[in-house]
This record gives structure tokens, C-alpha cells and sequence, in this order.
């Protein structure tokens, strides 16, 4: 028999040789395009077409009626997919996990030892062996096992295996007691309860896991249930703190940075949009959080973010259920290019910057990619955003100071350059303070013709800290100044120092300030345009010119954007090698994930909500 251990480590190697292979440039097939690593796109149009449910989108897949499924790919249909002519499927460990948050604030969750008691019963390894096919593992920690800040696995404890014995312990001894004659137990007060867990209808997986769930539940003589619900409606509940007792939901984390630890589930998010979706506090975590939030030592860092990520797994607010293989698959007779995104598969910003047509098909240039999405648009409005689904789409409108490359590692995208100083570098610098000077590209443009200057950033930065409950403006609470001494040179300081600080502006969204001062920053979420009507100005890739609600998004190539290819010329004096799997140094991903920014493009927020 083979230990759980054992299991793992077993597991771990297998994805550790995979990942290898998916990335080595022995198995990519190359062609040669013109441009440079950031350039593109090389598409005309983009389309993104809602297919909710996952068979519809394998079946538009191999009809050729898409090119890319929009999601991961549920291991139910991977035989098949592998099977099929003209199709590919890659994969790569998931910086991330499928999860359930607990309403913390809610009696009896917000007592410990129920969540606890919860954690124990639930069957994490069948979740994985079963549901997923062995293409994911347990996890009980915060920070994904790729993670180099996480403490998963060395804990004298796991919630891996089930145990249902322990969990009927924990709650006899807090006072869930089962009165004579009946079948669930009580809350301490004497209170009868129940526990609804809600997960995505439209996602197997999600109905699977949080079937898995509720059957810990009864396991635990609790009176609990499975309810198969619409994402995009929970998820609004959770972003608003509305009511819930447990929902099930996909994270995935753009980098890997640790300050997620000082931002999530610090007590004093509990009542923010967008975060804490537990709205849980804890004095002991929050008592770490100035010390990894605002230290400058990397010794310190670690020591607080072991310390939280320790309370974390014993407290339970969320009840992580499993990290998987991201699995994208897409048709390969028309298109090559595709590029396996290290911050989340295939399925991703590189892929529309660097997909193109073979040669055979008249390529490089031209032709129309068609990604199913497995949810509409929910809003139009960048600031107002959290699904994965709404971001997929326009999250190709806006540009950012930095990006995330395929590979994971930080690169410059409005920023040509810039300068970090304190008092100790610069004395007119207050003690305290952090300043960066960034040096602009110069040919960035709006799509009204207007230049995208460092005007725009410091607008920029200044309306998404002080616009009220929006996602973005948390991470900006300790800038003191954003301005622009010139047209392109931007100086950003925070009040504090911190090691965190440059990932909090590095990939915000640059809004275009000519638009957003007649908005008003009391207005950011009354502001529901929908294009093409409602013409957006944008600086991205991609503008939306039709859409049909419910049906599909088609986007049209930007022919203005700033690192766009030259198309009027035979050849060029540049040239880049795209594969199928770009090579990454792993070691240049993990230290610059450290310190680098979130998902590519529009970055600031880290995570993705998804339903699986």
C-alpha cells in the first residue's frame, strides 16, 4: 500500500518531468514571424462565443466551430480530445486551486472547530483521484504547492485523507451536540442549523466537488446539502458580502508573491468588495500582516507569511479542495503560435498576442481565432470585473506599466524604465516613503487618436485608490502622490516602505483620463457602457465592434497599438521563434514572480474567479 506521502511525492515528480517536457524546445514546433517577444497580434479578429456548458464546447471544438476552449478542461473529455483530428492539448501545473469559502461571519461557521471539523471529513484525495482523474492533488494551504512561499505539506497535519472520526471528536468537544432522538446536531446555543453549499451549475466538476462536500457534511450528523447554482449570481453575493454559508469557486494567482496573505483575508477586508469573501478576522493573522506587508527583509517576509499561512490552515476559512494540471486544448489545422501560459495555460493574453496563421493558410497574418467563453460579459467596466470569464474579454482593452511574459517573468510594457528610491537613496524623499519615477514609451495611443501619456497613469493611479469599492483601490490605499512632472515621467510614492510596493502599480489598468474625469470617481460603477454602441476608449489589443448579448463578443484588431507588427512590409530586421510551449528559466519565473506583476495586461487584482 502506498502512503499518502508517498502518493505525493510520486505526484509531484510526475508533474515536475512533465512540466519539463511541456516546455522543452525538443517537443515545440517553431515558426518563425516577424516582430519581437511582445509584439503582436497577428490575428484580425477575436471572437469570443458563450458555450456554458463544457460538452458543447468539446463538440464546437472538434466541429470547428471554436479554435480554443475558453476554460480548463474537465479530465472527463481529455481522451477524447486527444483522440480527435486537428486538436492539441497542453498542460501545466495550476498556480492556483479549486476552493470552498466559509461565511466566517455567520453563526455557528464562524466557530473554528465546526470548520475544522469540516476539513477533516471531506475526502480531498478522492476529489482529486476521482473527480479529477489523479490530474490534481490535495492541498490544504493559501499559496499553491508551485508557489516557493508555501508551507504546504510541512505541517504535522493535513486535511488530505478523510477522517471522519476526528471531525465528530471536534465537534463533540465544542458543543455540537445531537439531541435524543434526532438526526442532526445543534449549535452550542442549543440552535438547530443547517449548511447549504453552493456550486456552479454549469460546471461538472464544480456539481462533483461540491457533492464531495456535502456528503462530509452528513458524514459529520450535520444537516447539509448541495445546491447547484448560477455563477455569475453567487459570485455578485460574495463580491458584495452578501449572504452565503459555503460557495465553491476556482482562484488563480498571476505571480508568486505572498502579499495575497496581507491582502485577502486581513480582517480589515471583511467588509470590502472584492475581498475576504470569508469575512473572517483574526487577530493572531492580522497581527503579521505589518511585518510581511511592510518589511524590507526577506527573512522577515518568510517569517510572517509562514506564520499566517500556519493560522490560515488551521483556522480554515476557506477549505482548499484540490491544485490541479491546467489542461487547455485547441484545433491546430488553421492556427500555430498558441503559447502555455505559466500563469495559467494556454488559455490566455499570449495566445491572442502571438497565435497566427500557418503558412498554409496564408499566414502569419490575418484571420479570425474563435474561443468559447464559458460566461457572457458580466460588465463592460474594467474596475467593476472579478470573473475570469468578463476578463478574458476586457482585459484586452487597457495596458499597464508592466506585464507578466509567458514564462511567468516581469517585463516593461508602458514603462521604457524607472528608478526605486527612499530617504536612504534620496534624502528630499520623507523617511518612510517609497518613490518610483517610471520613463513612458512614447508612441501609446487611445483609440480616439488622443496619446497615452504619464497624464493618464497618474490619473490613472490616483482614481482607482480613491474610486469608492472598487477592486483595484486597496492595493493603492498607501500611495500619498501619483503626478506627471513631464509628459512621460511619472512619479508614484507610497508613504510606506515595502518589498510589495512596485507589484501594487505595476499592473494596474491605465484609464484614459480625458474620459474618466467626466465620470467622476463617485460614478466609476454607474459607468455600464456596452459596446459597440457605447463606444469604449481603450489602448489595448483588441476593440469590441460586435456584440450580441449572450451569443458572443467579435473583436477587431487594434491596427494602432503600440507594439503592434508592422504589416506593410515584406520583411523585417527582427524576428521571433513562437512554439507551442514556450521554454521558461524556472529559476528567473520563481525569483522575479516574487517580486514581479500579476496576470498579464490588466494584472492589479491577482485573482480570477472561476467555477472549477
Amino acid at each position: 500500500m502506498i502512503s499518502m506521502r508517498a502518493k505525493k511525492l510520486l505526484a509531484i515528480t510526475f508533474v515536475a518531468v512533465f512540466l519539463m517536457m511541456a516546455y522543452s524546445p525538443i517537443f515545440a514546433r517553431a515558426q518563425t514571424i516577424p516582430g519581437g517577444p511582445k509584439n503582436g497580434p497577428y490575428i484580425d479578429k477575436l471572437v469570443f462565443r458563450v458555450i456554458e456548458e463544457e460538452a458543447a464546447a468539446v463538440l464546437a471544438l472538434q466541429n470547428d466551430v471554436i479554435d480554443m476552449m475558453g476554460d480548463m478542461v474537465d479530465p472527463q473529455y481529455l481522451e477524447i480530445l486527444e483522440e480527435a483530428a486537428n486538436i492539441d492539448t497542453a498542460r501545466v501545473q495550476r498556480n492556483g486551486f479549486g476552493f470552498m469559502t466559509i461565511n466566517t461571519a455567520k453563526y455557528p461557521l464562524n466557530i473554528t472547530a465546526l470548520r475544522r471539523a469540516m476539513a477533516f471529513a471531506t475526502d480531498k484525495v478522492a476529489i482529486s483521484d476521482d473527480i479529477w482523474e489523479g490530474l490534481a492533488d490535495p492541498q490544504d494551504g493559501p499559496l499553491p504547492a508551485v508557489n516557493p512561499w508555501t508551507i504546504e505539506g510541512t505541517l504535522d497535519y493535513t486535511y488530505y485523507e478523510e477522517n471522519i472520526v476526528l471531525g465528530n471528536q471536534l465537534l463533540d468537544a465544542a458543543g455540537f451536540v445531537i439531541p435524543e432522538g434526532e438526526t442532526w446536531r445543534r449549535a452550542p446555543d442549543g440552535s438547530e442549523f443547517d449548511i447549504n453549499v453552493e456550486c456552479a451549475i454549469s460546471s461538472d466538476i464544480a456539481i462533483q466537488v461540491g457533492t464531495k462536500f456535502a456528503e462530509a457534511l452528513v458524514s459529520l450528523h450535520i444537516n447539509g446539502r448541495s445546491e447547484p447554482t448560477a455563477f455569475d449570481e453567487y459570485l455578485t453575493r460574495l463580491n458584495n458580502h452578501g449572504d452565503y454559508d459555503m460557495c465553491f469557486l476556482g482562484w488563480n494567482f498571476g505571480s508568486f508573491e505572498p502579499d495575497v496573505l496581507g491582502d485577502e483575508w486581513w480582517g480589515e477586508n471583511a467588509d470590502v468588495p472584492f475581498l475576504n469573501f470569508a469575512n473572517w478576522r483574526n487577530d493572531s493573522y492580522d497581527a503579521w500582516r505589518d511585518q510581511l506587508m511592510h518589511s524590507l527583509d526577506l527573512d522577515e517576509i518568510r517569517e510572517a507569511s509562514d506564520a499566517m499561512q500556519r493560522i490560515w490552515i488551521y483556522e480554515s476559512p476557506w477549505i482548499v479542495a484540490y491544485n490541479n494540471v491546467e489542461i487547455g486544448a485547441y484545433r491546430t489545422d488553421k492556427f500555430e503560435g498558441h503559447q502555455n501560459d505559466i500563469s495559467g495555460g494556454v488559455v490566455g493574453f499570449w495566445t491572442n498576442q502571438k497565435v497566427h496563421l500557418k503558412a498554409s493558410e496564408g499566414g502569419p497574418f490575418g484571420g479570425t481565432f474563435r474561443w468559447s467563453n464559458p460566461k457572457d460579459v458580466a460588465t463592460f467596466n474594467i474596475l467593476a470585473a472579478s470573473s475570469a470569464y468578463t476578463l478574458n474579454v476586457i482585459g484586452l482593452f487597457y495596458d499597464s506599466l508592466f506585464s507578466s511574459g509567458p514564462d511567468g517573468v516581469r517585463m516593461n510594457w508602458l514603462a521604457e524604465s524607472y528608478l526605486s528610491e527612499t530617504h536612504a537613496d534620496n534624502p528630499i524623499i520623507p523617511e518612510g516613503h517609497t518613490r518610483f519615477t517610471f520613463n513612458i514609451i512614447q508612441n501609446a495611443t487611445w483609440s480616439d487618436g488622443m496619446p497615452l501619456t504619464a497624464e493618464d497613469i497618474a490619473f490613472s493611479l490616483n482614481y482607482i485608490r480613491d474610486a469608492p469599492g472598487n477592486r483595484y483601490g486597496p492595493e493603492l490605499a498607501d500611495v500619498s502622490a501619483a503626478y506627471a512632472p513631464t509628459t512621460y515621467t511619472v512619479i508614484v510614492e507610497f508613504s510606506t516602505e515595502s518589498y510589495f510596493h512596485m507589484t501594487r502599480v505595476a499592473g494596474k489598468p491605465i484609464l484614459p483620463k480625458h474620459i474618466f474625469e467626466d465620470i467622476g470617481i463617485d460614478n466609476w460603477n454607474t459607468w455600464q457602457p456596452t459596446p459597440p454602441a457605447d463606444p469604449i476608449v481603450t489602448s489595448g489589443t483588441f476593440y469590441v465592434s460586435l456584440y450580441v448579448e449572450g451569443e458572443f463578443v467579435e473583436m477587431t484588431r487594434n491596427p494602432n497599438f503600440f507594439y503592434g507588427v508592422d504589416r506593410t512590409t515584406e520583411t523585417t530586421t527582427t524576428t521571433t521563434t513562437t512554439t507551442t510551449d514556450l521554454p521558461p528559466d524556472f529559476t528567473m519565473a520563481i525569483v522575479a514572480g516574487a517580486v514581479g506583476a500579476a496576470v498579464v495586461i490588466l494584472v492589479g487584482g491577482y485573482v480570477l474567479m472561476r467555477q472549477k
